[in-house]
C-alpha cells in the first residue's frame, strides 16, 4: 500500500495545480496580397505591404493576480513563401504581469512606436499608403527610430485612460538604446508621445500624435523631430483622416512630409478605400503619389487581407 501513496499524492497535487493555473494559447495572423506598385517603382508587382504574419501567444493565470505570457510572431512573404529574417521578426518574448504592470523580456515593439508612431499613420502601416516617416524613416539616411528592439526589457502599465512604457537593452555592444512611450485616451481624443535614443552616435527621435474622432471622420496628426547617426536633422509631419462610408467601408487619406538636413526627401499624398466583407476579411484599393521620387511618382494597389 505504501508504494502507491506517493504517486497518488503527486497526482492530486498536479490536478490541483492544473485547476489553479489556467492557461491558453492563441494562433493568430493574416495574409495580405495585392497587385500594384509603390511610388518610385516601375512595372506591376504582387505586394505584401502590411507584413503577413503567423503568431502564437499564450497566457497562464498563476493566481494572486499574477500572469505569465509569451509571444512568438513570424513574418513571411506570401508571394514567394519565404520567411523573414529574423524568423520571429514580429516579436519573441516572455512576460510576467499583474497589478504592478507588465515586464517583458525579448524582442518587442518599441514603446515609442506602440504609443505614438503607429497611431499617427491613418493606414495603420499597411498598403502603399503607409507612412514609415513617423518612425523617422525617409530619404538616403534611412530610419532614425526603430520598430522593434532586440535584447530588450520592457515595462508597460496602464491606469484609466493613461498608458505608458519604457524599454531598454542591457546588452553590451549595442550602445545601450532606450525608449519611452506615453498615451492618453478619452472619448474621441487620443494623445501619444514617444522618445527614442538609439545608442548610435547622438541619434535620437521624438514623436507626438494628436487624434480626434468626430464620428463622421477621424482626424489623425503626427509630428516627429530628431537627428540621425550622421548628425543630420530630421523632421516628419503627417496629417490624415479615416471616414466611414456605409456600414463596412472606409475612406482613408494622408499627407506625409519628411525632411533630412532641411531638405524635403519625401512628399507623399495617399488616398484609399477599404471594404470589409467580414470582421476578418477586407478588400482595399490605394493610390499614392510621392513628388520626391525620381521616376514613376505614382503608385497603386488593389488587394485583399484575411486575418484569423
Amino acid at each position: 500500500m505504501k508504494k502507491f501513496l506517493l504517486p497518488a499524492v503527486s497526482a492530486m497535487a498536479l490536478a490541483a495545480g492544473a485547476a489553479h493555473a489556467q492557461s491558453n494559447v492563441t494562433i493568430y495572423g493574416f495574409v495580405d496580397q495585392a497587385v500594384g506598385k509603390n511610388p518610385g517603382q516601375s512595372g506591376k508587382h504582387v505586394l505584401d505591404s502590411t507584413g503577413s504574419r503567423l503568431g502564437f501567444k499564450g497566457e497562464e493565470d498563476l493566481g494572486d493576480g499574477l500572469k505569465a505570457s509569451f509571444l512568438l510572431e513570424q513574418r513571411f512573404t506570401p508571394q514567394t513563401g519565404e520567411a523573414a529574417t529574423p524568423f520571429f521578426k514580429g516579436g519573441s518574448w516572455v512576460a510576467l504581469g499583474g497589478s504592478f504592470g507588465k515586464v517583458i523580456a525579448g524582442r518587442w515593439w518599441t514603446q515609442a512606436f506602440l504609443k505614438s508612431e503607429f497611431a499617427s499613420d491613418p493606414f495603420g502601416m499597411g498598403t502603399i499608403g503607409e507612412s514609415f516617416g513617423t518612425v523617422g524613416c525617409g530619404g538616403p539616411g534611412g530610419c532614425v527610430g526603430a520598430f522593434w528592439l532586440n535584447n530588450s526589457v520592457s515595462y508597460e502599465f496602464s491606469s484609466g485612460g493613461f498608458s505608458g512604457g519604457v524599454q531598454a537593452s542591457p546588452e553590451t555592444g549595442m550602445g545601450r538604446p532606450w525608449n519611452v512611450g506615453l498615451s492618453y485616451s478619452m472619448g474621441g481624443l487620443y494623445l501619444g508621445y514617444g522618445h527614442e535614443t538609439t545608442g548610435i552616435a547622438d541619434a535620437k527621435w521624438d514623436h507626438a500624435t494628436v487624434n480626434y474622432d468626430f464620428g463622421v471622420a477621424k482626424l489623425i496628426t503626427g509630428f516627429g523631430t530628431g537627428r540621425d547617426a550622421g548628425g543630420d536633422s530630421r523632421r516628419n509631419v503627417i496629417v490624415g483622416f479615416t471616414a466611414p462610408v456605409g456600414p463596412t467601408g472606409f475612406v482613408i487619406g494622408s499627407y506625409n512630409q519628411h525632411k533630412e538636413a532641411g531638405v524635403t526627401v519625401q512628399s507623399k499624398l495617399s488616398l484609399g478605400y477599404q471594404y470589409y466583407l467580414s470582421k476578418r476579411t477586407k478588400l482595399f484599393a490605394t493610390v499614392a503619389n510621392d513628388t520626391k521620387v525620381a521616376t514613376d511618382k505614382t503608385g497603386f494597389d488593389l488587394g485583399v487581407l484575411h486575418s484569423w
